[in-house]
């Protein structure tokens, strides 16, 4: 009789045995933390998990006879759940923990109320079964699990379950510790980290063994501090004294709080901190800043090391290579490369039970995290995180930002706090002048000014719409070296613009949106801006003059603003910047910034709108916790997907541009709808609800096709007399 096959190439026991090997690499890594009997637990779901595949139906599948076949997982349940029963009889546990079966029912499909109902059929078994079970017990033996019964104790059990479908034994309510409970219902109510660090062992070791990696070392950092050293080395400067700081905490502080002035060597500081932590996690705000992170480190830890995570990693990590690369795609989605660089919302997500929470929180505990940019969250966002560390804090962590007020570090864990050298704050990197005018009325005039003299002239407007009347004005002028940037272009379109403002001609008048703030690494000479709150406008100076390197530049503030900014800031929060504004010297050291920074947060945190928000993070994330237990979150319940999010105002759908279809179908018939991303503008959800005649989905290219006109200079444009053409904070990028 044939061997029975896990893949075409690859027999089933051949795999199960590389999975077993792989699993108890990872279940043995101290930080972990799994012990008996989770540890023996992770390496049951790994020897049974494709058991399922020994039918006949897959093995006529797998060998091309026949299109589809039972769901493995489905088909693999009964043999875990009768051998996890009999473990925790002999070991004294609950009958409802079945860690194991919960994890190989789902190492295909996330646990939720709804998976495999409806397959009322049994599997057909194929008759090397038993042979096949031997091969197993085989494996875990030599594995080291022990308290194994024989296998002919066993046979016959499991044999009794073998007649029904395997999905009836998930919804048939069972008498368990004196009440009426469902097996399905059983999987939801295990202790949630339990749960995650058997199924994350279990999917690590499968990946594992499906790219043919010979090791689980790849998954884990070494030589990081070298690493990090050989780079600072690489710039040809000395550590400053805090970077020295940063890197003697790295044996005691569990906890850093990093406050260094823009361009001050914040990152390096940091990743010597970070030392030789096996995973390190650096978060960072939004995609452009995670992604221009993730090129940095790829520098300093190798290509291999560094992975990336956020909405649109796929159709980057695409770019870089000649075909989909699945297993790097895999790994980074779920924290599990040496280095991960990612949103903070790809973290907070995982806490509200968003698709592999179980492997990234179990990766996340024991990992070394950096919240970088840590004052660029609003207080819903703020919450979330604050609930998230409460509940499950990593081993290390750290928070930093150039205006890193204390208010907002009390809210955190206790840390050692690292600061830059008195000197690098005295630094006056600006000439600041606060104007009564309006940026769209009197900044022109000065803008062209500054660029006829030859300097790279920054400009920023509080909204999408004002950036656009800016540019156009500039247009009219007939001023050629001009850019424009915000979120409402083909991201195609946003990725050359943004490599042309990163390297400006003299005389470049570059206009933008908050985008700015935390995504360029740019310096300019001169600086335009609409009056905005005081930490926002520290990050815009910091985009000028960025080293400090020549004399103060001049940096103009317009006071009068738009009716836009004060619907996306607040009266009370524009005149309290204003007003702080207006008592810093007229070229004020970075130390007087951070200070004006730490006195406008202090009024803020301290109103009962910001804690009225920051704790309706907090509970959002303990509800949907207590909701779902070991559940992933189901994105149709409606009730639920609102809850899903690591933002609040700032939901966006991603539109195709009329004018782009053609080219979009043209992607998919090629064989190249990765690329379908580039074509693609992100708009405020409610737009979709304000002018639905302008929205039309298309289910073949699932996305959503808008008719507002697209200008390759100025974005997606939206009717200046529409009635939706209202700000709010979605549009303001």
């Amino acid at each position: 009789m044939a061997e029975l096959l896990a893949k075409p190439d690859t027999s089933l026991l051949d795999h199960l045995a590389d999975v077993v090997k792989r699993g108890a690499e990872i279940a043995q890594r101290p930080k972990l933390r799994l012990q008996e009997p989770l540890r023996t637990k992770a390496l049951i779901a790994c020897a049974l998990h494709d058991v399922g595949k020994a039918t006949v139906g897959f093995q006529d599948y797998i060998r091309g006879k026949r299109k589809g076949a039972y769901p493995h997982a489905l088909a693999s349940l009964p043999f875990a759940l009768v051998l996890e029963g009999l473990l925790n009889a002999k070991w004294g546990l609950a009958p409802t923990r079945h860690e194991a079966t919960a994890a190989v029912l789902t190492h295909h499909s996330p646990l939720s109320p709804r998976l495999y109902r409806g397959y009322e059929v049994p599997p057909d078994y194929h008759p090397d079964l038993r042979r096949t079970l031997e091969g197993v017990w085989e494996l875990l033996q030599e594995a080291g699990v022990k308290s194994l019964p024989p296998v002919e104790a066993f046979w016959p059990l499991v044999q009794e379950l073998l007649g029904q479908s395997p999905a009836v034994l998930l919804d048939t309510p069972q008498r368990i510790d004196g009440e009426s409970k469902t097996l399905r219902g059983a999987f939801q109510s295990l202790a949630a980290e339990d749960f995650a660090r058997v199924k994350a062992v279990l999917h690590l070791a499968d990946w594992l063994a499906s790219a043919k990696r010979s090791s689980s070392q790849g998954l884990f950092l070494s030589g990081g501090r070298s690493a990090v050293e050989r780079h600072t080395r690489r710039l040809g400067v000395s550590l400053r004294a805090f970077q020295r700081a940063a890197r003697r905490a790295a044996g005691d502080a569990e906890v850093l709080w990093l406050r260094a002035p823009t361009g001050a060597g914040k990152t390096e500081a940091l990743l010597l901190w970070a030392g030789d932590a096996e995973r390190l996690i650096y978060l960072l705000p939004t995609q452009a800043t995670t992604t221009a992170m993730w090129r940095r480190l790829r520098g300093i830890y190798g290509d291999d090391a560094v992975a990336l995570a956020h909405g649109r990693a796929a159709y980057l990590l695409r770019q870089e290579f000649d075909e989909d690369p699945l297993d790097v795609r895999l790994f980074g989605s779920v924290f599990a490369q040496p280095v991960t660089v990612a949103t903070l919302d790809q973290y907070l997500l995982a806490h509200l039970n968003g698709r592999h929470w179980e492997e990234r929180r179990t990766l996340a505990r024991p990992a070394t995290i950096v919240l970088d940019e840590i004052h660029a969250y609003e207080p819903y966002t703020l919450g979330l995180l604050l609930e998230a560390l409460r509940r499950e804090r990593p081993e290390r962590m750290a928070l930093a930002s150039a205006t890193l007020p204390d208010p907002l570090l009390e809210l955190f864990p206790p840390g050692r706090l690292v600061e830059a050298e008195p000197e690098l704050w005295t630094r006056r990197r600006h000439r600041l002048a606060l104007r009564e005018g309006a940026l769209l009325e009197d900044g022109i005039t000065q803008a062209l000014e500054w660029a006829h003299r030859g300097q790279r002239v920054l400009v920023v407007a509080n909204t999408v719409r004002d950036a656009q009347a800016f540019y156009k004005r500039l247009q009219e002028q007939g001023w050629e070296e001009r850019e424009l940037l915000h979120a409402r272009f083909l991201l195609r379109d946003r990725q050359r613009k943004e490599a042309r403002v990163s390297e400006p001609r003299p005389g470049t008048i570059f206009v933008a949106t908050q985008v700015v703030e935390v995504s360029l690494d740019i310096s300019y000479d001169a600086l335009l801006t609409e009056i905005a709150p005081v930490d926002a406008l520290v990050q815009r100076l910091g985009r000028v003059n960025r080293q400090g390197h020549g004399p103060p530049a001049p940096v103009v503030v317009y006071r009068q603003w738009s009716e836009g900014a004060q619907r996306i800031y607040g009266r009370e929060l524009l005149e309290e910047s204003a007003r702080l504004l207006s008592e810093l010297s007229s070229e004020p050291t970075d130390a007087e910034l951070a200070g004006a920074t730490r006195q406008l947060y202090e009024r803020v945190l301290a109103t009962p709108e910001w804690h009225r928000e920051l704790e309706e993070g907090r509970r959002t994330l303990d509800e949907v916790q207590r909701t779902l237990g070991c559940y992933t979150i189901d994105l149709a319940d409606e009730e639920l997907r609102q809850r899903f999010t690591a933002r609040r105002g700032t939901v966006s759908v991603e539109v195709l541009p009329e004018p782009f279809l053609e080219e979009a179908y043209g992607l998919k018939e090629r064989g190249e709808g990765w690329k379908l991303p580039e074509l693609l503008v992100p708009v405020p959800v409610w737009w979709l609800q304000q002018v639905p005649e302008m929205f039309t989905p298309l289910s073949d290219l699932g996305v959503v096709q808008t008719a507002l006109p697209y200008d390759p200079e100025l974005g997606l444009l939206l009717s200046m007399d529409s009635e939706a053409e209202r700000t709010s904070q979605a549009e303001v990028w």
